[in-house]
This record gives structure tokens, C-alpha cells and sequence, in this order.
């Protein structure tokens, strides 16, 4: 009944009001559902009208009525969230699903909030090419990792196999290894994760276009965490113990890049495709086989994979 009365139906009302017969045709319908016209049996039948004022006070205060009850309901709907963490708390996948940090600020201060309140154990898989960090930055990341270490977490990192020839990782990698950190490499490419206490899991961004390089997602639900961690397990089993290359660099031929694109050559892949998985271009790939052919003294890839199989370069793959 929100719809304002047409012209016909006011014209209706004002003859109904006035005492005048009604042509054929005259809507009525809804001034009778409203109480505005009511029609009497008897003497043949006719309408008669209502006070237009008391059927609007009557009107407005059911509206009103209708409102408060309204009103309540919307109070009630809303203290139920309040019941939220009870039923969290009784099914294995309770918790929020996943937010988006849309800035590097935003990811580095929640994965800082996060690992500061770390108990139990902390997982980082690092697949990218070591670069350079403000030495500031760098020693305050040493520092809340040796706070981390000493409230009993346990820390596990892999890095990429070119890390180990990385100074600045090194020296960062050894502080923390003193300290009871684990860290292993992995010349095989591997996502990288954070996951903190089996609870929280930080991934890269790959479903908002056109964000941040750096922006990524916080995910807490314990089904997708709970995988996560096997993945990481998995490449952690198959990584290798970290050794410096700049320690052992006596009686190595091979680059750590160079080491990378035999291993995956090793596992059956093209140099196209060991291009591909490695994040580097195929001409890279023929330029690094030639290098190290060079360096060799011979003279085809045959014949590399040959002095691949037995060297000791192999072993920090």
C-alpha cells in the first residue's frame, strides 16, 4: 500500500465523501483495504467514507509498531555474532578464511605482529635471488630472529641455492644457524611461504591484478595452512644441509646458477624448460652450459652432464 492513490481513486473518494453515485468502472479496491470507504449491505448498498485523519493516525501508528519490532529484531540478529568463537572453537576449520595486504608495509608489519607472538615454530621458504637490503634493515631482521629464537620457536628456512654464494645472506644465515635456526637450499624451484606456529600462512599475491609486486594474503584457515605446511615439508625434505659456497669454494668449478640449471637438466628437463622453472631466459641457459663448457675443456652438454654426475660441485645443489 506504499504507492501514493491515483487521481482516479482521490476522484472516487471525493464522490464516495460527497454522497454521489458512483459511475461504473470507479476503483475502489484500495480505499476499502485502506479504511478510507466502507460499503454498507443494506437499502440496496452503498460506501460511505472515513475520517481521512484517523485512518492516517491508525495507519502511521501500525508503520511505527512495525518499525520498533523491526528495530529489535535487527538488535537480536546482531548480539548473535557474539556466539561466533563458540562455534570456532568446536570444528577443526574454525577461523577467518584470508585478507589481502595490499602493500609491503602492510605484509612485512602483519608477518611481524605474527611472528612475534610466534610459541611453537616458524617456516619460511625463500625462492627468490638473494639482493641487497639496507644493512639497517638487515640487522633488525637478525635481531628479531634471534628474539624469536630465544623464546624457544623453532625456525626452519630454505633458500635458494644461489643464496650460498650470497655474502650478505651468509653472514645473516650463520648468525642465526649459531643461534639454533635451521637453514637448508634447494636449487629446484619451490612458493614462497610463511607459515607461523601451524596457524598462520603467508603467501604472494595471485589473485588481485594489477596490486603491489609485494602484496600478498594472511591465511588462517587450518585446512589450507595445514597443506602449506606439508608442501614446505616436502621441498625441506628435499632440500640440502646449508653449506657457504664462500667457504668451500676450494675444488668447485661450477657457479651456484650454473649448479642450478644441471640439476634441473639432471631431472629431465629441456634447457627451454630449465629456463622456465628457473625464471631466466633460454639464451641465459645456453650462455651458463657455454661458460661452464669452457671451463671444463670440453666441448659438448653431453659431456658437462658426464663430469656433473661424479663432481663435487654436486653435492651443494
Amino acid at each position: 500500500m506504499s504507492k501514493d492513490l491515483s487521481i482516479e481513486e482521490r476522484d472516487t473518494y471525493r464522490m464516495i465523501a460527497a454522497g454521489e453515485e458512483l459511475p461504473p468502472g470507479c476503483q475502489t479496491d484500495r480505499l476499502a483495504a485502506l479504511g478510507l470507504i466502507e460499503h454498507r449491505a443494506y437499502d440496496g448498498g452503498y460506501w460511505v467514507a472515513h475520517d481521512p485523519a484517523v485512518v492516517a493516525r491508525t495507519l502511521l501508528a501500525e508503520a511505527l509498531s512495525q518499525v520498533v519490532t523491526a528495530a529489535e529484531q535487527a538488535r537480536s540478529a546482531s548480539t548473535l555474532g557474539t556466539l561466533t568463537p563458540h562455534f570456532d572453537a568446536s570444528r577443526m576449520w574454525g577461523g577467518g578464511p584470508a585478507e589481502f595486504l595490499a602493500t609491503r608495509g602492510e605484509m612485512n608489519a602483519r608477518i611481524g605482529d605474527v611472528t612475534a607472538a610466534a610459541c611453537e615454530s616458524a617456516c619460511t621458504a625463500q625462492p627468490g635471488e638473494p639482493s641487497y637490503r639496507d644493512p639497517r634493515i638487515a640487522t633488525a631482521g637478525v635481531e628479531r630472529m634471534l628474539a624469536t629464537l630465544r623464546s624457544g620457536v623453532r625456525i626452519r628456512t630454505l633458500y635458494n641455492s644461489l643464496a650460498a654464494s650470497h655474502a650478505p645472506t651468509c653472514g645473516y644465515v650463520e648468525q642465526i644457524t649459531d643461534a639454533g635456526a635451521e637453514a637448508r637450499t634447494l636449487g629446484t624451484p619451490f612458493p614462497r611461504m610463511m607459515i607461523v606456529d601451524g596457524k598462520h600462512l603467508f603467501v604472494d599475491n595471485y589473485v588481485v591484478e594489477g596490486a603491489e609486486a609485494d602484496s600478498g594474503w594472511h591465511i588462517t584457515d587450518r585446512g589450507s595452512v595445514a597443506w602449506a605446511q606439508y608442501v614446505f615439508d616436502c621441498f625441506w625434505d628435499r632440500g640440502s644441509r646449508w653449506v657457504s659456497d664462500l667457504a668451500q669454494q676450494e675444488g668447485l668449478t661450477a657457479t651456484g646458477r650454473q649448479r642450478q640449471i644441471l640439476t634441473e637438466l639432471e631431472a629431465g628437463y629441456s634447457q627451454q624448460q630449465a629456463g622456465r622453472r628457473l625464471g631466466i631466459a633460454e639464451r641465459t641457459v645456453a650462455k651458463e652450459l657455454g661458460a661452464l663448457r669452457e671451463a671444463l675443456g670440453v666441448q659438448s652438454v653431453y659431456q658437462v652432464a658426464m663430469w656433473w654426475a661424479t663432481s663435487p660441485d654436486r653435492r651443494l645443489r
